[in-house]
């Protein structure tokens, strides 16, 4: 079990898209040297080609490679995909696919891509696709002992509509005499359709118009062609509705188990957020329905759920990052690991998926960050990907040690608790700069430790008896009330409308961006 987790566009698509090519040739259900696309190749990559053309430097083609290494169980099946034939130099088995120039037509190739009249497009009619094993032999699906399936409910994959998705799930599940049976019946229904009187009448009124619109005879009638199949003029239904007229959530949960029951002897499951349009009662049936079908099946599976990841174990989650960095939670101190197996997987995610993360103490910490930020710039924080995240002080270095392995962008507010030395050695690597997307804020004046006296410094009594509502004499029994009623302080200041104050290490840290 893989649980793959990522914001959007880190690539988590692209992973099960890439497993599945290697292991299948294929992409959208179709052989790859049918559907070779330019937009398939690394965007960077075609760029920096370009580039260096108009520059007079003539730099290897982009090219694509994408290499499942294997683990060798001795059977002669895997032996004979075993070799070093590799970019890791490794003797075991595996395989590859890649795509290339063609050598044969290297030079149009060359000609085109100089030309200033052609678009920085890759012309891939000059490419061949090479799809082999690690011993150096070619393959085919029919000879491989595995077998790989894409599950994705989400959408229409690729140029599949949602019925042919769903029909191709339901001819999965049909045994050959029923499939057979079925495009038999369907073609006598497209042959019948001819009889009907209303059809006739039609007909007859098109051969009338012979002459006006062609020489030829024009008719109206259904394609019995043997390739138009029944997947492309039959749907199903559910309760006599039909299928694309049913609930977003039934539609994907229908299509889900259909899929999975139709995997037959597929080894590899890869699923695409399974949590698409699910109540939580229908996400846990489908995920224990993915853990009993798939308990002898590797299964690599996206999700941006916290439900999902807290139901399949965070001990298989692998993480990606916008910075194209990635890490798995055993990549993280002994201490670490057991810290984060404790936890629900909500804060997570949450540092995880957010563009930056702003990482406080406590609830009122929250607020007061979030109300700073809104006044600054005019919006919450998290309309710009950024969100503030309360977290315990002491799991401080727990998350920014993910923030290292990452390279994410992170930032601490805490505050000095009158020991301004102590948070400069804790947090040491960071204040010098050793990780510039992390960033440490805090206030180095030691008589004003906590957030309440922060706010009570940079506003007056009157100002903040006005926003609380109270009637306070002097500082220290504002303060004490403050003390006694953080969250409650601090969401009063969140709504407040009149302009308030921030300490510097606040603000610092909402510029910070």
């Amino acid at each position: 079990m893989n649980i793959v987790v990522g914001d959007n566009e880190t690539g988590k698509t692209t992973l099960l898209e890439a497993v599945n090519l290697v292991l299948s040739s294929q992409i959208d259900g179709r052989y790859i040297s049918y559907e070779l696309d330019p937009y398939l190749f690394n965007a960077n990559m075609v760029a920096n080609y370009f580039a260096s053309l108009r520059q007079d430097i003539i730099s290897p083609s982009p090219y694509i490679l994408i290499e499942a290494y294997l683990n060798d169980d001795g059977s002669s099946e895997l032996t004979r995909l075993k070799g070093s034939n590799n970019s890791e130099n490794l003797d075991c088995p595996g395989l590859y696919l890649r795509v290339e120039l063609d050598e044969d037509f290297a030079g149009d190739f060359l000609t085109y891509c100089k030309s200033p009249e052609n678009p920085d497009i890759l012309p891939t009619e000059y490419y061949t696709i090479a799809w082999r094993s690690f011993a150096d032999n070619s393959v085919t699906t029919r000879e491989l002992p595995f077998r790989s399936k894409i599950i994705d409910t989400s959408v229409s994959r690729g140029r599949l509509g949602p019925n042919k998705y769903l029909s191709t799930i339901i001819s999965d599940v049909l045994e050959d005499k029923q499939r057979i049976a079925l495009s038999i019946a369907y073609r006598k229904l497209k042959s019948s359709f001819m009889d009907e009187p209303g059809i006739k009448d039609i007909n007859a009124h098109l051969e009338a118009k012979k002459g006006d619109i062609s020489q030829k005879k024009l008719a109206v009638s259904m394609d019995i062609y043997a390739r138009s199949t029944w997947d492309s003029g039959i749907t199903a239904h559910l309760d006599d509705l039909p299928f694309r007229n049913v609930g977003k959530g039934e539609q994907c949960r229908v299509q889900m188990k259909l899929a999975i029951e139709s995997a037959g002897e597929t080894n590899v499951l890869l699923i695409e957020e399974p949590e698409n349009h699910l109540s939580h009662s229908n996400m846990s049936g489908l995920i224990k329905e993915i853990t009993t079908r798939g308990s002898d099946r590797q299964i690599i599976l996206s999700t941006h759920s916290n439900f999902v990841l807290n139901k399949l174990g965070i001990n298989n989650v692998k993480l990606l990052s916008l910075t194209g960095d990635t890490m798995t939670l055993l990549d993280l101190s002994q201490e670490t690991q057991d810290y984060f197996m404790k936890l629900p997987g909500h804060d997570t995610l949450r540092v995880l998926l957010s563009l930056r993360a702003i990482l406080v103490e406590g609830p009122s910490d929250e607020l007061i960050v979030q109300k700073a930020y809104e006044l600054q710039f005019g919006k919450l924080p998290l309309e710009d990907g950024i969100d503030v995240i309360s977290v315990n002080s002491l799991a401080f270095s727990r998350f920014l040690e993910i923030g290292k392995l990452l390279n994410l962008n992170l930032t601490v507010v805490t505050d000095n608790d009158g020991d301004v030395e102590a948070i400069k050695t804790k947090y040491n690597d960071f204040i010098n700069g050793d990780y510039p997307s992390i960033s440490i804020c805090f206030d180095t004046d030691e008589q004003y430790p906590s957030l309440e006296q922060q706010m009570l410094k940079h506003n007056s009594l009157d100002i903040l008896n006005f926003v609380l509502g109270k009637s306070f004499a002097n500082d220290d029994e504002l303060l004490s009330y403050m003390k006694r009623n953080k969250t409650d302080c601090a969401l009063e200041i969140f709504n407040s409308d009149r302009p308030i104050s921030f300490p510097d290490y606040i603000s610092d840290a909402i510029k910070n961006k």
